[in-house]
């Protein structure tokens, strides 16, 4: 019995000893992303405590911090203060402080990553803007002072559309930091324009369209590249607009291998025969038919959807 008291006895006299020890002890995170402003321990590790002072003011390049000498600095720095002894335990690796203090901007950023897609790419890009543009979402990036930047797996093929493209930061030729600028690239193509609303199911003619260059991020669009003269819209095309090659389909009035109504009036006398179409007509075309019961072939003019006229017997 007197045992099992004399051991509870010296936990609760060690436990303030544990939890002051406990409190003294701090983590320092392996990277941590500064200002140059002033640098308290807080922002780099999980001191919690009231006491915090600031340890770094305008920091101009990343700083490696080793736990030991940390822990030096700040039980010094605790007595000088206080003028208390407080034992403060840092755990972790290393740490490093990573000053966001130079800024580099949106043209710089561009040509950076032009001049890297130039020799990465599998095909030629040319000059910049000849057959791919490309540009930064951000105006400007803060970028860690004293590092060198370089773009990653930027691949070997380029497609137009928005793109995150990964820029690594070394410091002392290891890597610290990395972080995805977006990007917008865009692609020069080829397509027919609209010169005004076509409305749909209209037979399109030439001062319908106008062929155009112009850029788009649209890579899995397909435009029309060949004359759409002669095509049908499929539906309501609206003006100064490229065409997609899903808009518009060679359609006709009435299409080979449709069943057709022959009709032929003369006077009071209208005369009906049911005809099957041979070739393909838009109204206006004149085109072979032939008749189902005598299966004889007729010369007939398109007039409507499915109706055909007989002008002479």
């Amino acid at each position: 019995m007197k045992l099992w008291f004399l051991i509870l006895f010296s936990l609760v006299l060690s436990l303030p000893i544990l939890a002051k020890e406990k409190e003294n002890r701090v983590y320092l995170k392996p990277k941590t992303i500064v200002g140059n402003s002033e640098i308290r321990l807080s922002d780099f590790t999980n001191w919690k405590g009231n006491w915090n002072p600031i340890l770094f003011q305008n920091l101009q390049y990343p700083l490696v911090l080793e736990p030991d000498t940390l822990k030096e600095s700040l039980n010094t720095r605790y007595k000088k203060e206080t003028g208390e002894d407080l034992s403060f335990e840092v755990m972790g690796k290393e740490g490093i402080l990573l000053p966001k203090t130079s800024v580099v901007g949106k043209k710089e950023l561009e040509r950076s990553l032009w001049k890297e897609l130039q020799e990465s790419v599998d095909v030629s890009l040319g000059e910049e803007g000849q057959s791919v543009r490309l540009s930064s979402e951000k105006e400007s990036l803060h970028t860690i002072s004293g590092t060198k930047l370089v773009w990653r797996n930027t691949g070997r093929t380029l497609h137009a559309g928005k793109r995150l493209f990964p820029l690594d930061y070394y410091f002392e030729g290891k890597m610290v930091y990395s972080e995805s600028v977006p990007f917008l690239i865009e692609e020069k193509k080829r397509a027919y324009f609209t010169t005004r609303e076509i409305p749909s199911k209209a037979v399109l003619t030439e001062a319908d369209v106008a062929l155009k260059e112009f850029f788009t991020a649209d890579h899995n669009r397909e435009y029309l590249e060949e004359s759409p003269v002669g095509k049908t819209a499929l539906g309501v095309l609206l003006g100064d607009s490229a065409i997609e090659r899903k808009q518009v389909r060679t359609l006709h009035t009435i299409e080979r291998g449709q069943e057709v109504q022959l009709v032929y009036t003369a006077g009071n006398l209208l005369l009906k025969i049911k005809t099957r179409a041979l070739a393909s007509g838009n109204r206006g075309d004149e085109i072979s038919v032939l008749n189902l019961t005598s299966q004889k072939i007729i010369k007939a003019r398109v007039q409507n959807e499915g109706i055909c006229l007989l002008e002479e017997i």
